[in-house]
């Protein structure tokens, strides 16, 4: 609590006790401020990313969050608040590089939506960012992955297609053995990938 704070606070409880008279309630508060000042209960500092001086410097003291941190900084892509920022990432603490990784990835992606971003709209800073977790909004749900898993093998059924007419192609024109074998190598992939299980 501030000092000012504290002062009113006081002074309003004090007031009914000292008749209503608001100068004795403001000297009470006041040296029950001083008071409680010299025995060591002095303003109470808040702690959050701005109560840590230099933070960037102090991720030198460990490198693989440093190491993340820089990766991080360098994806997100918005040159602002880079010693916020990194108060936050101390504040997280060492985390799994599996979300190290996801946090770059989705920073990526911010930095990609960041160029979209309506007329008007002020783009969020790193720290913010971090506070609200944001990297979480990208998570995958069951339905995006099933559909990027489909998507994956529908590329790959193309493109044994593809790889399947050239050999035939090839097969027809140069009588090859080797073409016939790639043509009937290519078919077996693609009946294993076509296979329901």
């Amino acid at each position: 609590m501030q000092k000012r704070d504290f002062i009113q606070q006081a002074a309003i409880e004090f007031l009914p006790q000292l008749e209503w008279d608001l100068d004795k309630a403001l000297a009470y508060a006041e040296k029950l401020w001083k008071r409680l000042d010299q025995r060591g209960y002095g303003d109470a500092r808040q702690t959050g990313p701005r109560d840590i001086p230099k933070a960037y410097d102090q991720l030198s003291k460990q490198p693989v969050m440093k190491a993340a941190f820089d990766l991080f900084w360098a994806a997100f892509d918005y040159k602002a608040g880079k010693d916020r920022a990194a108060a936050r990432w101390l504040q997280m603490g060492p985390l799994e590089k599996a979300i190290y990784d996801k946090i770059v990835k989705a920073a990526k992606q911010a930095a990609i939506d960041r160029k979209n971003l309506p007329e008007g709209q002020s783009p969020k800073m790193a720290e913010g960012w971090l506070t609200e977790r944001r990297w979480q909004d990208m998570d995958e749900t069951a339905v995006e992955q099933g559909q990027k898993q489909q998507d994956q093998k529908a590329r790959q059924i193309w493109q044994i297609n593809q790889d399947l007419a050239h050999a035939k192609k090839m097969a027809e024109q140069t009588g090859d053995a080797y073409w016939h074998g790639e043509a009937e190598k290519l078919t077996n992939q693609l009946r294993q990938l076509r296979s329901p299980t």
